[in-house]
C-alpha cells in the first residue's frame, strides 16, 4: 500500500493486534447518541460471513463540549468497555474509543470518521491486507442482517475498484408522526430524483453518497490521503475523489437504513432537510428537470465540440451556454483536447473537469437565473415519465418504486 502518514495521533489508539484474517471494519463516529446500541446489535444480529469483522466506534467531543455531554460520553465509554469485552468474539469485536477536546473549528463528523478510518487502515496494514473494507455507518443507522456478508464478499473478490456506494432506504417505522415521514419520504425522493436524473444525462458521477452508506479499501484510503475534517460534507469530498478515477461501485445487495430524525448539527444532509420541512415549514423542493434537459445540450454533444467546437455552442440553451462561457470553457475545451488521443480520452478528461461540485455550480446558476426549484412531486412525475414508469401513485409508493429501480441497476 502507499504510504500514509496523515494520522490524528502519534500512535495506533488500539493496541490489541489484529487478526491475521481480517477483512472488514465498521467505522461509526458517534456523539451524544443515545440508540447506538440498535446500531451495534443489527451489526450483532449479521450472519453469513466467515472472516473476522471489527467494529471501531469513536464517542467524539470538542473542547467547548458542555458538561451533560461529556458525562454521558464517559459514562457511555465505560458501559461500552465492559460490554465489548463480553461480547467480543473470533468472528467480531468491537473497539470504543473516545476523544475529547477536539479543537472546535475542525469537531465533527469529518474528524470522527477520520480518527475511525485512521485506525482501521493502520490494523489492515498490520494485518497485511490492502483490499480490507472499511465502511461507514452513522451511530443511528442499522443494516441488513447480510451487510457483513456482503462488504466480505466485496474486500475477498480483491479487484481493483477503490470505494462503494452501498443502498440505503431511509427508515419509516410506525413511530414517525405523519408530518415527519412525508418530510423523509420527499427528501429521499429527492436523493432519488437528482441521481437518477444525472444518469438519464449519463454522467459517470451519478452515485448517491452518504456518510453512513460508503466503503473504501483499505489501499484506496492511503492513496487519498485519507479522510478529511469537513465539518459537513465530508462524504461528499471524500468519495469524488474515487468516483472520479472510475474505480467505484455501488453495493445493491444489501441495504443500510439510516435515521429518519431531526437534527440542526450540520447545514445540509437529511436531519437539516427535515428540520427545514418540519420547523421552518418549507415546501419539500428539488431541481427543476428543465435544468437538466438544458444540460442535455450540452451532455448529448459532446462529439460535435470535439469535432468542431463553434457548431458545439451553437447548440447550446441559454444556462448552458451562459455558464460554460463564464467558466471561460473555450480555454478548457482546447486544453483538454490538446492532451487527448480521441473522442473517448477527450470525454474521460472532460467529466473530470465538469464534475459533481460543477455540476452543483451549474444546477445552482440555473436555478437561480433561470428555472427555480420545483415540488418533488412535480419532478418525480417528470422523471417517472422519461423511465416509463407509472406515476399516478402516492408519494410513498413512488419511494418503494425507485427504491426498488435502484437497487436493481448496477
Amino acid at each position: 500500500m502507499r504510504k500514509y502518514t496523515n494520522f490524528e495521533f502519534e500512535k495506533p489508539l488500539i493496541t490489541t493486534p489484529p487478526p491475521t484474517n481480517l477483512e472488514v471494519i465498521i467505522a461509526i463516529p458517534a456523539f451524544y447518541e443515545k440508540d447506538l446500541m440498535s446500531t451495534l446489535n443489527s451489526l450483532l444480529d449479521n450472519k453469513g460471513y466467515s472472516t473476522n469483522i471489527e467494529v471501531i466506534i469513536v464517542l467524539n467531543e470538542s473542547e467547548d463540549a458542555a458538561d451533560d455531554i461529556t458525562d454521558f460520553h464517559q459514562k457511555q465509554y465505560n458501559e461500552l468497555i465492559d460490554w465489548s469485552k463480553k461480547i467480543n468474539s473470533q468472528k467480531i469485536s468491537f473497539y470504543p474509543i473516545y476523544v475529547k477536546n477536539i479543537k472546535k473549528k475542525i469537531a465533527g463528523a469529518g474528524m470522527a470518521r477520520k480518527i475511525a478510518m485512521d485506525e482501521a487502515y493502520i490494523r489492515f496494514k498490520k494485518a497485511n491486507n490492502p483490499y480490507g473494507i472499511i465502511s461507514n455507518l452513522d451511530a443511528d443507522t442499522i443494516v441488513d442482517d447480510n451487510y457483513l456478508s456482503e462488504l466480505e464478499k466485496e474486500a475477498l473478490r480483491r479487484n481493483k475498484i477503490k470505494a462503494y456506494s452501498i443502498h440505503f432506504e431511509h427508515l419509516l417505522h410506525e413511530r414517525l408522526s405523519k408530518e415527519n415521514k412525508l418530510a423523509i419520504i420527499s427528501y429521499e425522493l429527492h436523493l432519488r430524483y437528482f441521481i437518477n436524473m444525472q444518469k438519464l444525462l449519463k454522467l459517470p458521477y451519478a452515485y448517491q453518497v452518504m456518510g453512513s452508506a460508503m466503503a473504501v479499501k483499505a489501499f484506496a484510503y492511503a492513496e487519498a490521503f485519507g479522510m478529511n475534517k469537513r465539518q459537513a460534507g465530508e462524504d461528499f469530498y471524500f468519495l469524488q475523489k474515487f468516483i472520479n478515477t472510475g474505480y467505484f461501485s455501488n453495493i445493491n445487495s444489501t441495504t443500510v437504513y439510516p435515521s429518519a430524525r431531526i437534527s440542526q448539527r450540520v447545514p445540509f444532509g437529511t436531519g437539516r432537510a427535515l428540520y427545514d420541512i418540519l420547523t421552518l415549514g418549507k415546501i419539500p423542493e428539488t431541481y427543476n428537470y428543465n435544468s437538466f434537459i438544458a444540460l442535455r445540450t450540452f451532455t448529448d454533444n459532446l462529439e460535435v465540440f470535439y469535432d468542431d467546437y463553434s457548431k458545439g455552442m451553437e447548440l447550446l440553451t441559454s444556462p448552458v451556454l451562459e455558464y460554460l462561457e463564464s467558466k471561460n470553457f473555450k480555454k478548457i475545451h482546447t486544453e483538454i483536447k490538446k492532451h487527448t488521443k480521441d473522442f473517448q480520452g477527450y470525454r474521460k478528461r472532460l467529466f473530470r473537469w465538469f464534475d459533481a461540485f460543477l455540476l452543483m455550480k451549474y444546477l445552482h446558476y440555473a436555478r437561480d437565473e433561470y428555472y427555480p426549484n420545483i415540488p418533488v412531486n412535480t419532478a418525480t412525475d417528470y422523471l417517472f415519465e422519461q423511465l416509463k414508469i407509472d406515476n399516478k401513485i402516492s408519494l410513498e409508493q413512488k419511494l418503494n418504486t425507485l427504491r426498488m429501480f435502484d437497487k436493481k441497476v448496477v
